[in-house]
């Protein structure tokens, strides 16, 4: 093969590709969606945390005590001082003793604007009560009420115990309350950006292997038809070689997808900083940004080399096959129908690995999508990157994946030259096949 007439491929390929509008607007579209989608990773929980903390700043203001007087009359015989444990529970609470009756404290409360209460000890035939007249407005909550009752009893208590010749110390202890609280079981050390290792980045990953891998194939066989229907693929044979065609059309797509794909990845770390940022200063300033470098960091160098290697081995597999469906058609309008077995091989080798890195624990679903050389590509990285994968799975994968590329084109290779001039009705498999063996 003679490398300047493949470059030469190589270099027409790509200038074809990136001249035509549907590129452009493809780029741009993919583009602004990505930084769209990864702009809410940062924007949405910063949103959400803002609520909450606003929720927390609510339920701290709702939670206050409220209550700045409490009006104390004890009819009980009691004696007891419960004034300093009172004001201990409350620093901002004045007790003040009183003989007014439930009569005069209702008149008082009545039309009171004040936050006060009137609390009322008395001895009945069962035993002591305590009791607490608020005003009917809503400026004191029942919670607050409720809470000074009790300490009103607890401190009653308290003094009758050490009345009756309780020890302080062994009263303390005796009256120290018993917490209770309910937990659930989860891993609370995973942080967010493990969390998007192990979940979100490998769907990410799925389905972004998925459309470079299999649309620049797709346009390979699109730039082959494009050209044969404009006779140029005639003036190309007249220079360079069907093989050097071939591979140079492969090659020049692929350095493309590689370029779009490496543009992806950049815009989705500009988007995470700037959003990161912009989430802080415009929405919520203790917002936690997603740290996407981080994130790459934290994937092994053996990882990425394994991940970039199916990936091109992934796009050699569908160039070939769109290539040489490309070349068995002669009109575009015949391209959607040839490429109609392609298409749905690629669909279900995707959804075979997605269902695959969604279902991670169903061992048959993820050595099917990792032996099948149609799902292997869009499967094993994504489980690379999840943690999932078996040493076993990537090396056999691997070789299957590197066997169907070679047997494929080593056919392909056979019956290109004949068909890439073909014109007229579209060439089906069986004559592929009958070409193939003539060729030998």
């Amino acid at each position: 093969m003679d490398l300047r007439k493949f470059w030469k491929v190589v270099k027409f390929t790509i200038t074809q590709q990136v001249k035509g509008k549907s590129f452009k607007v493809s780029t741009i579209i993919i583009l602004l969606a990505v930084a769209i989608m990864t702009s809410l990773v940062n924007i949405i929980p910063a949103i959400q945390d803002k609520k909450a903390n606003n929720k927390e700043i609510v339920n701290s203001e709702e939670t206050e005590f409220k209550i700045n007087t409490a009006y104390y009359n004890d009819n009980s015989g009691l004696n007891i001082d419960i004034s300093n444990d009172i004001k201990n529970s409350f620093k901002d609470l004045d007790l003040v003793n009183t003989s007014d009756s439930k009569e005069i404290a209702s008149e008082k409360l009545k039309d009171t604007e004040e936050n006060m209460v009137y609390i009322f000890v008395s001895k009945g035939e069962l035993g002591y009560s305590v009791e607490l007249l608020k005003p009917g407005n809503d400026k004191i909550v029942k919670a607050d009420a409720k809470v000074l009752v009790e300490a009103v009893s607890s401190s009653l208590d308290a003094g009758r115990l050490i009345g009756a010749g309780v020890n302080p110390e062994a009263l303390q202890n005796v009256m120290a309350p018993i917490g209770t609280d309910i937990l659930e079981a989860k891993d609370a050390t995973i942080t967010m950006e493990e969390r998007i290792m192990k979940t979100i980045l490998p769907m990410v990953a799925c389905f972004l292997l998925f459309y470079i891998i299999y649309f620049y194939g797709y346009w390979v066989a699109n730039s082959i038809v494009a050209e044969k229907t404009s006779r140029v693929m005639e003036l190309l044979l007249t220079s360079t070689k069907a093989m050097e065609l071939l591979v140079g059309k492969c090659v020049g797509m692929g350095l493309l997808a590689i370029s779009q794909f490496a543009t992806i990845i950049l815009t989705v770390i500009l988007s995470l900083k700037i959003s990161g940022q912009l989430a802080q200063k415009l929405i919520f300033e203790g917002a936690k940004a997603i740290d996407i470098t981080g994130i790459i960091a934290k994937i092994p160098l053996m990882q990425m080399i394994a991940v970039i290697v199916f990936f091109i081995l992934g796009y050699v597999l569908y160039s070939i096959l769109n290539a040489l469906v490309g070349a068995t058609v002669s009109k575009l309008e015949d391209l959607q129908m040839a490429m109609m077995p392609v298409t749905l091989v690629g669909i279900f080798g995707f959804y075979l690995a997605y269902a695959a890195v969604i279902a991670h624990g169903s061992k048959a679903v993820a050595t099917a999508a990792a032996y099948i050389p149609f799902s292997s590509p869009f499967y094993i990285p994504s489980a690379i990157l999840a943690g999932n994968a078996e040493m076993s799975q990537i090396i056999i994968g691997l070789i299957i994946l590197i066997v169907t590329i070679v047997l494929l084109m080593l056919f392909t290779v056979r019956v290109y030259s004949v068909v890439i001039l073909h014109t007229g009705n579209r060439v089906k498999i069986k004559d592929l096949i009958s070409i193939f063996t003539k060729e030998q």
